[in-house]
Order: C-alpha cells, then structure tokens, then sequence
C-alpha cells in the first residue's frame, strides 16, 4: 500500500507547485539507471499520486533546521525505497514513493522554501514556474558517483550546499521581478531575465539530484547503475522528449562548472 512510504497527510507543502514534481521526474528519465527509469515512465499515474501525497506531509518534513527536517525525510525515504525494492514490493508502489522523494527534491532545491504562504514573489515565481518550463533545456549537471555508492548518511551532506544555492536563486528573482513592476509583473518576464535562468537551474538541479538519489536508492536495493561518462566541469544537454536512456546517449557538452 502507499501508506508503506508516506507518512499521514497534514498541511500542504507550498514551496513549489505539484505539476514541478512531475516535471522534475520526467526531466530525470535520461539520467536514471535505465531500468529503474522504464518503471517511472510505465507507472507515471502512481509517481504523480506519491508527489501530490508527500505535498501533504507536515511542514516539518519539508524544511531543514526542523525534527525530522528535510534532510531526514529524504535520507529516511531513500532508505524506505531501497528496502522496499529488495522486499520486491509491487512497482506501483515504488515509483508512488519515488514521486514523494522526488518532492523532497524539489523542496531541496526551491528558492523560495521557507518563505511565508503570502509571500507575493513566491507565489509569483510559482505561477511563472510552469510557463518558462517547456522552454527551459534538459541539463545534468553530473552523475555523483561518491554519493551514490556510499552510505546513506552522505546524502544528508547535500543539503546545506543545496539551500545555499536556492537561497541566493530567491534573492535574484526578488530583484528581477521588482525590475519589471514588481510581483503582480511576472508576466513581462521573459527568457533572457535572471528569473528564466533561476528556474532553469532550479528544474534542472532538483532533476540531477533527484537522478542521483534514486540512483542510490536502485545501487543499495542490489540494482545496476551504469555509469555516465563526462569529462571534468562539463554539464550534459539532452537533445529531444526525455525517455530512458539507451545507448548512445544523444547528448551535448558544455564546459561549465555547477553554479
């Protein structure tokens, strides 16, 4: 049962909107373990109802500095997942809990994370999320090879870096929105602005990580996670509708570090 993985619905999560969650998994395809992707892909009903079910969870599974906090919740669901898989639970149920981790993830990386519900930038980054995504490029920023062979107490490093990073995502979209009219402006946002940038890198990092995590969670479950070749401080575009990968990988690379 989903139960199995989610804990009892309280107040809902307002970090980011639900349809991100299912975009960050879709952008994920190409860098999950190609099995493991077939079944996000097959179940994507199921992935959708465990994202929109982890929204749910109290809000002290959604931000750090809290008991269990954000950084427990992830490391206790990868941990789930991965026994889940070895006790060959049905998959359905698997990827439902691969969509809440993957709104763990999202979480991780939102920049307006533990702003107030009324915070009017949010909630206009929020409606302006989903309009720039179809524009946005499929970028990986790297297969972490440290993180995902080891144990389940390196993922919780992740997460100060991360925030930090979002943080600073916050700030830039504040300026930027107040540089057109302030919040009720974002539609004269266009894709040359930092707000299109921020939520470039936003989507794409909670897509890379969320692709390294389920990548620990299939290696710790007994699973085979191919590696994916890059060359030092490269990023990876994947070109067309994201789908499994298979060789060869139809990818470009641009010499870029991770900002």
């Amino acid at each position: 049962m989903l139960h199995v993985f989610l804990p009892a619905v309280a107040v809902v999560c307002l970090a980011h909107p639900a349809e991100v969650d299912r975009e960050v998994g879709r952008r994920a395809l190409p860098w999950l373990p190609p099995d493991l992707a077939r079944q996000v892909e097959r179940h994507e009903r199921q992935f959708a109802s465990g994202a929109t079910a982890a929204a749910g969870w109290p809000r002290a599974y959604h931000v750090p500095g809290t008991r269990p906090g954000l950084e427990g919740a992830i490391r206790a669901q990868c941990e789930r997942l991965a026994a889940a898989i070895r006790a060959r639970t049905p998959f359905p149920e698997v990827v439902a809990g691969l969509g809440a981790l993957a709104h763990l993830t999202a979480d991780l990386d939102a920049p307006f994370l533990t702003s107030s519900p009324e915070d009017a930038y949010a909630l206009s980054f929020g409606s302006y999320l989903p309009t720039a995504a179809p524009r946005i490029p499929l970028v990986f920023y790297g297969q972490e090879r440290a993180l995902i062979a080891g144990t389940v107490g390196g993922i919780g490093a992740i997460v100060i870096n991360r925030r930090r990073e979002a943080e600073i995502l916050a700030d830039l979209v504040r300026e930027d929105l107040d540089r057109v009219g302030g919040p009720a402006s974002w539609r004269r946002l266009d894709d040359r602005s930092s707000s299109f940038g921020s939520a470039s890198l936003f989507l794409n990092h909670a897509a890379s990580d969320f692709a390294n995590l389920a990548s620990w969670v299939w290696l710790h479950a007994g699973g085979l996670v191919p590696e994916i070749p890059r060359h030092q401080d490269m990023i990876l575009i994947w070109k067309g509708e994201p789908q499994p990968r298979e060789a060869p990988i139809p990818t470009l690379g641009v010499r870029q570090t991770r900002p």
